[in-house]
């Protein structure tokens, strides 16, 4: 059961009762971080034009961090040479992490590196968080062969919901990378209300879901104009497990197959607006797929995370479904 704070002001106590924290709060950073206290929380913070040499350009938690929670914090341009994750970089074995209302905007690795804003990885359990809420990661642009992914989320139970992956451009896997604890009896990753418009893989692949056997759900979601150069290659949308898409727009993608399934499960396509159904075989559509609306979805917007996806062409949004938020500046 996911459990999901929209458009509020959270606070550590909602996220993970019952524990203490070190707090980084309400400060501007232009050199890398390095917390290593058992539960780290990164709120109202601005880390900016920071460049490391490895893993985590801007904020580095490796194995003390037990519990990560980051609220109401932009990253500018922040980038490693060498490693995993342009802006942030999470392991722990027995680890949990939150992102909360977060901006990533012209962050990256060096080449041949994945993760262009953020790698997270928290231990292997059902019962582990590794959410990313009400956030917007756009414009992180990386050119080089075999670069991967604005951000990859391994393990865990993940929940996207209000996350805006937007004009980012990569090798593969341009809009998201899911790798979720395999439960085949219940959804382990779920991406809702979210927006993956815009972006561009040189070679394949917006939107990964890589766990064999796993569950994957897509619910309320643009999925727009999204470009890769090796058409025939993979797809829009790439599974590993079963795969429910529901009320969603997918439209204007250019993949010869929008729809495409590896190794396990199938691919469910229910009540929504499609212009291809282009798929390798293992695609099912119930009830009448529709061109008859386009979703208006609340995201995180600020002076570099804007993002107004709320019209396509001839189509009329329909009723948010989630209250509107503050809109911030930086």
């Amino acid at each position: 059961m996911f459990s999901v704070l929209i458009y509020c002001r959270t606070a550590w106590e909602d996220h993970f009762p019952s524990t203490s924290t070190t707090t980084l709060t309400s400060q501007t950073y232009t050199s890398r971080q390095t917390p290593s206290n058992t539960s780290v929380y990164v709120s109202d913070c601005l880390f900016k034009f920071i460049t490391s040499s490895s893993d985590g350009g801007a904020l580095y938690c490796y194995n003390s961090v037990t519990y990560f929670l980051v609220e109401s914090t932009s990253f500018f341009s922040c980038k490693t040479s060498s490693g995993s994750g342009g802006a942030i970089y999470f392991y722990h074995s027995s680890g949990q992490s939150v992102l909360y209302k977060v901006c990533g905007c012209d962050c990256c690795t060096g080449s041949g590196y994945s993760c262009q804003f953020a790698y997270i990885q928290v231990k292997y359990a059902s019962s582990s968080k590794n959410y990313v809420n009400y956030s917007s990661i756009v414009r992180c642009v990386n050119k080089n062969v075999n670069t991967y992914s604005p951000f990859r989320l391994w393990y865990g139970n993940i929940c996207c919901p209000s996350v805006n992956s937007s004009l980012n451009k990569c090798y593969q896997c341009s809009g998201i990378y899911c790798y979720p604890y395999c439960d085949s009896n219940n959804v382990t990753c779920s991406l809702i209300y979210s927006s993956f418009v815009d972006n561009n893989a040189t070679e394949y692949i917006c939107i990964l879901l890589y766990r064999s056997y796993a569950k994957y759900e897509i619910k309320s979601c643009n999925i727009l104009r999204n470009t890769q150069s090796n058409l025939d290659s993979c797809g829009t949308i790439y599974t590993d497990g079963n795969l429910n898409i529901y009320d969603s727009c997918i439209l204007e993608n250019t993949a010869n197959n929008i729809f495409y399934r590896y190794y396990s499960g199938t691919i469910t396509l229910t009540s929504c607006t499609v212009d291809k159904t282009s798929n390798n075989g293992y695609l099912t559509t119930r009830n009448t797929v529709r061109k008859s609306f386009i979703h208006a979805l609340n995201h995180m917007s600020n002076l570099v995370c804007h993002s107004e996806y709320d019209s396509f062409v001839y189509l009329t949004p329909i009723t948010p479904r989630t209250p509107s938020p503050t809109r911030q500046m930086w």
